[in-house]
């Protein structure tokens, strides 16, 4: 080829490069302007639309792809073909390309391009080259880069730089345009939710749930705008949340099992979406407790499941088990304070504790994933061993003031380990352990004690005390109230019997004065009664003024017995008085207790009813009764005094002559002393005290002989002044030898003193002796002298009473009868007298004597007041009680006269005995088969009657009647002689008002079938009176049985003072068994109630 050729093709290649590079800018600035502003457009449109999640997947996609494309088409492509890695653009497109440009080349250059490659051999070489340098040439004046556009570069670099302003621009006003957007492109996948005026916060620390556990979202909305309503939208589903306040928003789910996607809304906008995850959640599926109380309060152990809360005694060990769900560690907490960590056996978690006291628990869980957590919560209700409970009730003995009998009641939760009586003189406690059950919690004990087993004199404190068996806090005592017993000194006993004497004296005189005031009412009464003037309301106000002094009187004659009794009890408990003063004390109780006599009695009763039912008639009759029965009632209370008084002389009497002995024995002891060489000055101060209670001696002795003038027979006792002289010397003697400290004229001396206080002694004793002796010797003469009296005045009435029979109204022998009335009546008033007189110092003589005193003189006022109006049937009935009267008192003062005269036989100096009469068995036995006798009697003399047959009549009445005073009198002596108990002796009261009306029929001679039923009534009341000397049993062995065997049987004490009892004991002694707390509750239920019985 020419050298024209070669230039022309270097040209093209040039124009081929220099296009190639075109195409490369040009295309690259093509490709940036079409990505900036395709990029500019999404982004602007993503930042203000929020296109779906699938359009900006579109986008995202879509641009890449278009981006991958225009690169490649105008970036890649070219870039290639000019660096050869693909073909490049073939010199005849160049051609192409050049010759559009320039329209004046044509087709030129394609044809020498065209000729260039022609190899025909039929074509000249030649001719080939020239046509081609001809061509050549003709092209030379053109420049093929002219061909390339340069302008389009331009172009497109103006567009690129605008599309780059833009961005820029946009960039610079917002850069969120383009940061914002393209992370929500990039991000096609997540949700991206369009800004609203507000925001959604969520406070919830933590996304995570326990499975099963509630759950509860807040979130809290900022902005300008706050939404009215929230909604969470749950799986689709969209819930209205609970507004609390102002932009607050909470919505509770109730149990979480399943993760929860959700995401809040206004129905315009709406939040992020959230993720709830759960984590597992530690349970306890099941436990069980197993309780083991001490083994002292012998309960029993208990395994309790699924129950927490237990009530246990204190030292209980506790032992839970715990089965649980995805546990790791569990823990107990008591009372937030102390932690017990469980151990881990198997599948089980175990805790041990031994609890002493109260406290709340809780059970603590967890597991790896989660915090600790209150699993349950339950409360250990300790009841605590409360200290023992005592109560004791003590009763003084009445006849005995140094013994008390105790009733204690002990109490306790579980039982006991010890009971004692603690007793404290002098600072020396001794205790005494009392029986009692270990392991009953409630029960009684009784105990009896005499304070002169441990001394005389001085105080002396005592209290009980029980204990529990409560092991685990060490064995609590209780004591309960603490007493003291003080015994009295000399002056206090002499001061106390002194006050209490004076008040007998007192109450005694005033008695007397109240009868007189009856007697002066009833008189009074009697003489307004015969007054027509005097209204029947005036006369029944003047009978109750009576009836109130009547009652005034009993009152105070019930207080006489009692305070006697008292003074009485008191004496012997303090003194060593003799078994004589001790019977005389009874004998006077006794007489003071026989002064209301059932007549008596009966009176009152009819007087009393006499107030209700004012009866002019009848009460002139009753004043007539009544003032005999005053009268009769003044001179026992007359004798009473007066036997009080000889008595309290007699008593104190003893009491010196008692003393003297002891002081002799006393110095005896201290003779013996001296010669063994003890100690001068110590003689030397009881030889001191010596000389002082001989003159408190001679001063007591000086007081009682004082006393002793009162009486109306004083007692025959010397005053002793020489003989106290003469101690007194010999005293002063022995204090003198002592000082001298000579033993042996100081023993002599001494001993001379005790001879003469051994012989005083003595010499008391006998006239005290000698006194009672003789005075018994007088008794015994009156008391014959008395009977004799009574025989003449019996026969005397029986003469009258006969001379009755076959007497008419008109028959001159009428006014000598009634002469001899008048005079037999005077003679009873003598014999009257003279009992009265003698039963002032003889005790024997019974007041059952002075109830028939009584008879016998209203039967004989009344007979003389009947034979004057000429009422003689009437008289003679009246007649007839007089005898009866007087045979019942021959037979009471026999029975008298046989007592004193045993009395005599049986008489020792310084021990005089009294006899008692048989026992109640043999009487009994006599009695019934008297009864028996009696009704056999009675049958007999009706079989009679209907028969017509009346021979031997009278004489087998006046046989019945007297059987029946016999049996009468049998009676009197059992109930007279005390040998039966109190409802004995009632019954037999009923028995002697029913022989009594049995008897009246006799004497009327109108017995009949009602007579024989009395009669068998009779031998049943007499059954039912021995059936009722159970109870007497007990009152004899009270009085009678030693005092070690009482002593030690005080429950025997409280049976019979069932008075006395615990108001409680029924109720303490149910069978129903109660919980702790029910128990503790009854219990002060019933001490309250015990309390208020107490009040």
């Amino acid at each position: 080829m020419t050298e024209n050729f070669n230039i022309l093709v270097n040209k093209l290649n040039a124009f081929r490069f220099k296009y190639g590079l075109y195409r490369l800018v040009r295309g690259t600035a093509l490709v940036f302007v079409l990505l900036i502003t395709l990029y500019t457009v999404f982004s602007v449109v993503e930042y203000y639309i929020y296109l779906s999640s699938l359009t900006r997947k579109v986008i995202f996609y879509g641009y890449l792809i278009f981006a991958g494309l225009v690169s490649t088409q105008f970036i890649l492509i070219p870039l290639f073909r000019l660096l050869h890695i693909l073909k490049p653009i073939d010199l005849k497109s160049s051609t192409q390309l050049i010759q559009k440009h320039f329209g004046d080349i044509k087709d030129k250059l394609l044809n020498i391009i065209e000729l260039s490659s022609l190899h025909d051999k039929k074509y000249s070489n030649d001719l080939l080259i020239a046509s081609i340098d001809q061509k050549i040439d003709e092209l030379k004046v053109f420049d093929f880069n002219e061909a390339i556009e340069y302008k389009n570069v331009k172009i497109v670099s103006i567009y690129l730089i605008f599309s780059i302003l833009i961005a820029s621009g946009i960039f610079l006003a917002n850069k969120n345009i383009f940061t914002d957007s393209t992370n929500r492109l990039v991000h096609y996948n997540q949700e991206f939710v369009k800004p609203a005026p507000f925001s959604f916060h969520l406070t919830n620390g933590s996304l995570k749930v326990k499975k099963g556990d509630p759950y509860t979202v807040k979130v809290i909305a900022e902005g300008d705008e706050i939404p009215q309503v929230v909604y969470i939208n749950i799986e689709g589903n969209n819930y209205l949340m609970k507004t609390t306040e102002t932009g607050k928003y909470e919505f509770e789910m109730a149990s979480v099992i399943n993760p929860v996607s959700f995401y809040f809304t206004d129905l315009n906008y709406k939040s992020d979406i959230y993720i709830l995850q759960l984590l597992p959640k530690p349970g306890i599926n099941s436990f069980t407790v197993n309780v083991n109380p001490p083994g002292y309060t012998l309960s029993e152990s208990q395994l309790l499941e699924n129950i927490g809360d237990v009530q246990v005694p204190c030292g209980t060990i506790l032992k839970w088990q715990f089965t649980g769900i995805d546990v790791d560690s569990l823990a107990l907490m008591f009372n937030d304070s102390i932690r017990v960590t469980a151990t881990e056996n198997e599948e089980l978690f175990e805790v041990e504790k031994t609890v002493y006291k109260s406290s709340n628990y809780n059970v603590y869980i967890r597991n790896k994933v989660t915090d600790e957590e209150l699993a349950l919560s339950y409360n250990i209700d300790v009841i605590p061993d409360i200290y023992p409970d005592i109560e004791v009730m003590r009763i003084e003995d009445s006849t005995r003031l140094t013994r008390f009998f105790f009733k204690g009641v002990i109490g306790d939760d579980y039982g006991f380990s010890g009971l004692n009586f603690h007793c404290n003189m002098a600072n020396e406690d001794t205790a005494i352990a009392l029986p009692f059950s270990g392991n009953i919690s409630d029960q009684e004990f009784y105990f009896s004690y005499d304070f002169n087993d441990v001394g005389s004199e001085g105080a002396i404190s005592y209290y009980f005390s029980v204990s529990d068996n409560d092991v685990i806090n060490g064995y609590k005592t209780t004591t309960s109230d603490s007493y003291t017993f003080v015994f009295p000194d000399k002056e206090e006993l002499e001061a106390n019997e002194k006050e209490q004497f004076e008040n007998l004296e007192k109450m005694i005189a005033e008695s007397q004065q109240l009868s007189k005031e009856i007697q002066k009412n009833l008189q009074n009464l009697q003489i307004k009664n015969m007054d027509t003037n005097t209204s029947d309301w005036e006369k029944s106000q003047m009978v109750n003024d009576i009836v109130q002094k009547q009652n005034q009187l009993e009152k105070l004659y019930d207080k006489i017995k009692q305070d006697n009794k008292k003074l009485n009890n008191y004496l012997n408990s303090f003194n060593d008085n003799s078994e004589e003063i001790i019977e005389k004390q009874k004998q006077i109780e006794e007489l003071l207790k026989e002064v209301f006599t059932d007549e008596l009695q009966e009176l009152m009763d009819e007087f009393n009813k006499l107030a209700e039912e004012f009866d002019s008639k009848k009460l002139n009759e009753l004043s007539r009764d009544m003032n005999v029965t005053m009268d009769d009632l003044q001179k026992q209370l007359d004798r009473n005094l007066e036997m009080l008084k000889k008595f309290k002389v007699e008593q104190k009497l003893q009491e010196i002559t008692d003393e003297m002995n002891e002081l002799a024995r006393e110095e005896e002891n201290m003779a013996r002393e001296v010669s063994e060489e003890k100690n001068f000055e110590e003689i030397s101060e009881k030889v001191n005290e010596h000389q002082e209670k001989l003159n408190e001696l001679e001063k007591r002795l000086g007081e009682t002989l004082e006393m002793n003038k009162e009486l109306e027979k004083p007692i025959g006792f010397d005053d002793f002044d020489e003989e106290f002289r003469e101690m007194q010397n010999s005293s002063e003697e022995s204090k003198q030898n002592l000082e001298k400290k000579n033993r042996k004229k100081s023993s002599q001396s001494i001993q001379k003193t005790s001879e003469q206080m051994k012989n005083a002694a003595f010499a008391m004793q006998q006239m005290l002796d000698m006194n009672s002796m003789q005075q018994n010797q007088e008794n015994i003469q009156n008391l014959r002298q008395i009977l004799d009296n009574l025989v003449l005045l019996s026969f005397n009435q029986e003469d009258v009473l006969n001379g009755l029979s076959s007497i008419s109204a008109k028959d001159p022998r009428l006014t000598e009868l009634n002469k001899e009335q008048k005079r037999i009546e005077d003679q009873s008033k003598i014999v009257r007298d003279s009992l009265y007189a003698l039963a002032k110092r003889t005790p024997q003589i019974s007041s059952m004597i002075n109830n028939e005193l009584v008879n016998m003189e209203l039967n004989l006022t009344k007979s003389g007041e009947q034979l004057e109006e000429g009422l003689f049937p009437q008289a003679r009935g009246s007649q007839q009680f007089v005898i009866t009267a007087i045979n019942n008192l021959a037979l009471l003062l026999n029975e008298s006269l046989e007592q004193l005269e045993k009395q005599m036989a049986n008489a020792q100096p310084g021990d005089q005995q009294c006899e008692n009469p048989g026992g109640m068995g043999s009487g009994m036995q006599d009695l019934k088969e008297s009864s028996e006798s009696i009704k056999q009697q009675l049958q007999k003399m009706i079989e009679q009657m209907k028969n017509g047959n009346s021979q031997g009549l009278s004489k087998q009445m006046g046989q019945s009647l007297m059987q029946h005073e016999m049996m009468q009198q049998m009676l009197r002596d059992l109930m007279n002689n005390g040998q039966v108990g109190s409802q004995a002796q009632e019954t037999l009261k009923k028995i002697d008002q029913m022989l009594e009306e049995n008897r009246r029929e006799l004497m009327n001679k109108s017995i009949n079938a009602e007579t024989i039923a009395r009669q068998n009534l009779i031998t049943t009341r007499l059954l039912e009176a021995e059936r009722a000397e159970t109870e007497r049993e007990f009152e004899d062995k009270r009085e009678s049985e030693s005092a070690d065997d009482f002593y030690s049987n005080p429950v025997k004490f409280f049976e019979y003072k069932e008075k006395e009892n615990f108001t409680i004991e029924y109720l303490n002694r149910n069978s129903n068994t109660l919980n702790n707390f029910y128990n503790k509750k009854y219990k002060d239920y019933l001490n309250k109630i015990q309390n208020q019985s107490e009040k």
